[in-house]
């Protein structure tokens, strides 16, 4: 490779004498130019005669030396490095290839490779013209080439660069002339849009020329939550982008229902590229032309596309600085990315943006969004892959093949004389194997089979372990949201002006009511709160001087009027809430303006209806507090490390970094549901940063179809469970009645009956089958869209293993059985309610309404505790220091002494406790409504964590309201075991469905990539047998002969025949059936779950099992998914005739033992699959059932060992049965699936499948076929180009 500018004859200085001595050198260059082109002509013209030809003309006894001499006189200098081409090209000149960039790129590493190589094959000399060429001398002193490589970088001149390709024309690699739309974001996005090619929905806000003293351009409005630009409107989260392309300043804003704030992302500096501020009030930037675009979900990772020509496309992945801004380095200080596989739509992108832009060697950044499709958002130009030798090499080989071709096409049907030498593992096994390289899809390098023969690296199995040939494919939780504070309520009506104006000003559409929520909003309210509360104090005061003056100065009393009073005290009260933290980041505030009366207008006025009376209802509290986040980061730092497979590489970490652990969280739509899942998620892949709403948006997703809505048809199941609750906690034992016979419209007779199990959400009845035969399903009707692994028959389970109509049958045949009953005279059971004629309802504690009046009078005596505190407090403006558990670390909370804790202030203690003793009993109709019990455990609990340094009296209200709640809390969700499986499997059929569907993608793919991984049938993993299985085989063969495992004759496995129907196209795209209720189906919802990002075997570096995949899925929710799911899993047998329980005695025993779903309760479902097994086998892949209470523990008698207010979780326990090592998968899903709403999962968009190789090993096979004529299997891997991504 020579040096730019290092041939040309020197030039004069100045003066004449030095502008003849350019001409002279001017005409010298052209006179060189036209003697060299000619002879090329000349060459090109004989290397196209036929042999004959030419030895008749004498052209085939031109010697090396004249060859030479020719070459020396047209002034062309060759690198004397390269090998001579005069044995076998004789006469054939070398193209000259000149790289026209800034040195530290055109002599980068990545530049150095892919040069080395292109030498190599002796067709080629480089010149590199260095800096000091382009910065400092005129293009005419340019050197002279053949081909440009040309693109900028900061400091390229690019106008002098495109006046040299003007000037001398060579062929272009990269157009020059183009390279000015990449340094405009706009112009980039227009280019985009033009060429159908997607761009996430974006809006330009142009600048540029703009009058002086106008800041906006026309139509450009900017709100609290988005930005709008002529009627299109970007909501937030969006993200801001400079339009220079050279400014790396990019802005991310966050909605205030979030937290708010703004993420900077910036170039890297050291280990960070991004800030996140959650201070900053969110107003956009005006100091230039910006685009506005929708911040898409892609899973907390960045994917960038590296092209070269339009056929080619190699994809890496990388952590995304939108998370947490921390930049994962290797041990070599580079950035951590890992090769992906591309869709092949996005293939087809990669296309587009190179005849687009005309680039044909480029890198472009691809969202893949969580809707299902992927987004280009940025296009840099020239880029190169880092630490890739089979990048090199593919790199190098198109390059030879795109410039050949467009300068001397004859040499492809030339053999080259020296190719680049093969890659270092198949050098190493060079003597073993036949065929090229590039026949096959491993990659790994002499360190990977050394780690291979040494087991070292991080294989997915266990070791040490009960399952030391088990390999973990699959960890589900479910999981309840962490400690948070109690819920509350209040409701008053207005009449007052300014809350009415409020009213219209933010009426809905709908005219039915207005919900403040923003800060603007929620500002507005407390500033009319505040206008209001100062008229009625000062009324007040008024009226106290009046009656002073009027007692003449006896002791003054004043008026009182209660109505006044209470408004003033709710007055009082909302003003407190508003101001609570200081500000209204975050989802912990919620306030309602219904219309409950209007004015009618007078006839002909003209006028609009105005509001005269509304109801206004403030809902706050229930945030997560500093103890909830400690919980949700420790427990996923603890499933970090507990719930997958220790190894030398890092375990989980390792897995989710090389892009062989599909992760996806979920959450319902409440805002301290999405802040545990945050938390969570922060702990478990070990982010940075104190603030969670970067994570937040990014890597959590909200289902609340699938994880919020409460009842779901079962609301009449649950009443009529409340209402038997009632009637028997409410039993007086010393009357023999009950406190409901007072009540109207409550049934008092026993609920006798017993619920009928979920009725069959399939109604398809299978053909029966000879005894002892499961009916498989086949593969165009597969439910669950499992219909590779499906169609093998033998002895593996199927997701349809029963069908509806059966499960419904042995449903029905369950219910006729009676209840239990208690009769009169019999012995009473332990821990039951044990009364006469009505049903058993366990647990319940002895003599319930004495516990019920117990409480009622100790919350008297702690509402008066309250009030005398609160009147012993000096009065204060100061507003308490308040916490967000979405912006700001747990070690940030300060308890402040003799103050409540999170920021709550004595008064609003009381006033929580004020209204729960009144609602808990009616003085007036002397009833109890036991539907506040489980709100006043919480509260007690809360208090005991958080308040005890108040010293208040809570112990005994803690240990009453417990013991209520214990009976009152699980019974809601039915009074017996037929109740509690109808109404759970109501609530939780859709998560059910999810759930197996999450379980059965992952058994599919195990089957699909079992030939792959275990090529010989065996569980240890063999290089050197797989390299000789998946060579290319010389012979010209059909794609239909090849099979899954390799070339030639080697025999069906199983997996192989079930993949025939997909392999030769016969697999429907669409799963489930006509008569199935799908989930799932809405466009956003259609491929939710798809797998976002996959390791791409093919470049894969110091990976053992490239082709196995951990799924992780997470789901955050409530406390009434909780129990619906574990009655599903306790009595699911009920609708199986003749079944055990799918959970041990142990875990039966745990679960009826158990009182209380606390705060971070989490049920966790691990799938293994047994590889020595065959695959047909029902115990191959086996399902692990654990069970934690949460944070289950008395507050009172067990004290946080650093007194942060932080309980312990409940470590897990096992549910399934002791003397297994699980549920087999196909027992599991016979017995829930009657239970579970089918879940519309589409199928994997990338090509990971059994016959991957086998197709492409075929396509290989015959490309050399067609090569056979010209005997060139060297140039195999030019011509495969277009299969290689």
């Amino acid at each position: 490779m020579t040096e730019g500018g290092s041939g040309l004859p020197p030039t004069g200085g100045g003066g004449s004498g030095g502008a003849s001595d350019g001409r002279a050198s001017a005409m010298r260059a052209h006179s060189q130019t036209h003697a060299e082109m000619s002879r090329r002509a000349a060459v090109a013209q004989r290397s196209t005669l036929t042999p004959i030809v030419q030895h008749e003309m004498g052209l085939d006894r031109m010697s090396s030396n004249a060859l030479a001499a020719a070459a020396a006189a047209a002034g062309m200098r060759r690198n004397s490095s390269a090998p001579s081409l005069t044995r076998l090209d004789d006469g054939l000149p070398k193209v000259v290839v000149g790289i026209c960039a800034m040195d530290k790129k055109a002599r980068s590493k990545q530049m150095n490779h892919i040069v080395e190589r292109l030498l190599r094959y002796g067709e080629f000399d480089v010149i590199v013209f260095g800096d000091e060429t382009i910065l400092n001398k005129p293009v005419e002193e340019w050197p002279l080439c053949d081909c440009l490589l040309c693109w900028h970088s900061d400091g390229f001149p690019l106008k002098k660069a495109q006046a040299y390709a003007s000037l001398r024309k060579p062929y272009l690699v990269n157009d020059v002339q183009a390279q000015d739309t990449l340094l405009d974001r706009r112009r980039v996005y227009r280019t985009l849009q033009e060429s159908g090619i997607p761009v996430p929905q974006h809006i330009i806000v142009d600048r540029d020329r703009l009058p002086t003293g106008q800041t906006d351009p026309e139509g450009f409005v900017e709100h609290e939550d988005y930005v709008e630009l002529s009627g299109v409107r970007i909501c937030k989260p969006f993200v801001e982008k400079p339009a220079s392309g050279e400014d790396h300043n990019v802005y991310i804003y966050y909605p205030h229902s979030m937290g708010g704030g703004v993420k900077r992302l910036f170039r890297k500096v050291d280990n960070r590229s991004g800030d996140y501020d959650p201070t900053d009030p969110g107003n956009v930037r005006r100091e230039g032309s910006f685009i506005y675009e929708e911040f898409l979900t892609t899973g907390g990772t960045d994917v960038k596309v590296y092209t070269v020509g339009p056929r080619y496309a190699h994809a890496e992945a990388r952590k995304s600085p939108v998370v947490d801004g921390k930049v994962v380095r290797t041990a070599d200080g580079k950035e951590q990315r890992f090769p992906v596989l591309l869709t092949p739509q996005e293939k087809e992108i990669a296309r587009m943006v190179v005849l687009a832009f005309g680039q044909r060697v480029c890198g472009f950044d691809l969202l893949r969004s969580e809707r299902g499709r992927s987004y280009v958002c940025d296009v840099n130009g020239w880029s190169f892959v880092k630490n890739s030798h089979k990048y090199y090499d593919d790199a190098a080989g198109i390059l030879r093949m795109v410039i050949l071709s467009a300068i001397q096409p004859h040499r492809l049907l030339a053999v080259p004389t020296q190719p680049p030498p093969p890659d270092p593992c198949m050098a190493a096994t060079a003597e073993s194997l036949e065929g090229s390289q590039h026949g096959m899809h491993y990659n790994l390098s002499l360190d990977d089979m050394r780690s291979q023969m040494t087991g070292d690296e991080d294989s997915l199995s266990l070791h040490g372990g009960s399952r030391p040939d088990g390999e973990l494919r699959c960890v589900l939780a479910v999981i309840r949201h962490g400690d948070r504070t109690p819920k509350q309520k209040m409701k008053m009506k207005v009449t007052q002006a300014p809350l009415l104006a409020l009213l219209h000003k933010y009426l809905d559409s709908k005219g039915k009511q207005a919900k403040l929520k923003s800060p603007i909003e929620l500002q507005d309210l407390l500033d009319a709160t505040r206008a209001l509360l100062d008229e009625l104090e000062a009324a007040q005061r008024a009226a106290v001087e009046t009656s002073a003056a009027a007692a003449g100065g006896g002791p003054a009393v004043p008026p009182s009027d209660p109505d006044t009073d209470e408004l003033r005290e709710k007055f009082r009260i909302m003003k407190t809430v508003l101001e609570q933290g200081g500000q209204f980041a975050g989802i912990n505030r919620k306030v309602q303006l219904k219309p409950l009366r209007w004015s009618a207008p007078e006839e002909g006025s003209g006028e609009t209806p105005r509001c005269v009376e509304a109801l206004l209802i403030l809902k706050h509290g229930g945030v997560l507090t500093h103890a909830g986040r400690q919980q949700a980061e420790t427990l996923g730092n603890l499933f970090r490390n507990v719930m997958y497979p220790p190894s030398a590489g890092g375990g989980l970490l390792r897995l989710h970094s090389t892009y062989r652990h599909d992760l996806k969280i979920y959450s319902s739509d409440e805002g301290r549901v999405q802040t545990s899942a945050a938390a969570f998620t922060k702990g478990l892949l070990d982010l940075e940063g104190s603030a969670l709403t970067p994570i937040l948006v990014s890597l959590v997703k909200k289902d609340a179809g699938m994880l919020d809505a409460f009842g779901k048809g079962a609301s009449a199941d649950i009443q009529l469970s409340k209402q038997e609750l009632y009637a028997q906690m409410t039993w007086d034992p010393e009357t023999n009645t009950s406190m409901a016979t007072e009540r109207v419209g409550v049934v008092t007779e026993p609920q006798l009956a017993t619920p009928l199990v979920s009725p069959p959400l399939s109604p398809k009845v299978d053909a029966p089958l000879p005894p002892g035969m499961r009916p498989l399903r086949s593969a165009g009707n597969s439910e669950d869209g499992n219909g590779a692994s499906l169609r093998m028959a033998g002895r593996m389970g199927s997701y349809n293993s029963i069908s509806s109509a059966e499960a419904f049958a042995a449903a029905r045949a369950t219910s006729s059985s009676p209840v239990d009953v208690c009769s009169p005279g019999e012995d009473p059971v332990p821990g039951a309610s044990n009364i006469p004629g009505r049903p058993h309802i366990y647990p319940m504690p002895d003599n319930p309404l004495a516990l019920l009046r117990t409480l009622h009078e100790l919350l008297k005596l702690l509402v008066d505790q309250l009030r005398q505190k609160c009147l012993e407090e000096p009065r204060s403006d100061d507003r308490p220091r308040g916490f967000s558990a979405l912006t700001q670390d747990p070690k940030e909370c300060v308890v402040e002494e003799g103050k409540p804790c999170s920021g709550e202030k004595l008064l609003l203690m009381f006033d929580r406790w004020r209204k729960l003793a009144k609602a808990f009993y009616s003085e007036k109709k002397k009833q109890f409504d036991i539907s506040k019990v489980p709100d006043i455990y919480d509260a007690a609990k809360y208090d005991a964590i958080h308040n005890q340094h108040l010293g208040l009296d809570l112990r005994p209200v803690y240990k009453t309201a417990k013991a209520l709640a214990a009976a009152v809390i699980p019974n809601e969700y039915g009074i017996h075991p037929a109740g509690k499986l109808r109404i759970g499997s109501m609530i939780c059929s859709q998560l059910m469905g999810k759930l197996l569907a999450d379980l059965a993608s992952m058994r599919e793919e195990s089957v699909q990539t079992a030939g792959l991984h275990h090529a010989d049938g065996s569980s240890q993993y063999d290089v050197i047998s797989d390299f000789k299985q998946l060579h290319v085989d010389r012979r010209p063969t059909s794609g239909r002969d090849s099979t899954a495992a390799g070339g030639g004759t080697a025999p069906t496995t199983p997996a192989t025949s079930g993949l025939q129907g997909e392999q030769s196209g016969e697999l429907p795209a669409g799963t489930g059936t006509a008569d199935d209720e799908v989930v799932g189906t809405e466009p956003d919802d259609a491929e939710d779950d798809a797998v976002l990002h996959r390791l791409c075997p093919t470049y894969a570096q110091d990976i053992n099992s490239p082709f196995r995949h951990v799924r992780t899925r997470i789901y955050f929710t409530s406390e009434s998914h909780m129990h619906s799911l574990l009655n599903v899993l306790r009595f699911c047998q009920l609708g199986h005739e003749g079944e055990a329980p799918l959970l041990g005695e142990e875990g039966q025993r745990v679960l009826r033992e158990c009182r209380e779903l606390d705060y971070m309760t989490h049920i966790v479902l691990r799938m293994f699959e047994k590889t020595s097994l065959p695959l047909d086998d029902p115990n191959r892949f086996r399902v692990e059932v654990l069970f934690s209470p949460g944070a289950a523990f008395d507050p009172i008698e067990v004290v946080p060992a650093k007194r942060d207010h932080v309980l312990p979780v409940a470590p897990r326990v096992a549910l399934h049965p002791d003397e297994t090592s699980g549920v087999s998968l196909s027992h599991m899903e016979e017995m829930l699936k009657p239970y579970a709403k089918p879940f519309k999962r589409q199928g994997d968009p990338y090509s990971l499948r059994s016959n991957v190789l086998s197709t492409q090993q075929s396509e290989a096979a015959a490309a050399v076929a067609g090569l056979s004529s010209v005997g060139d299997p060297a140039s195999l891997p030019d011509m495969l180009y277009a299969q290689m991504t």
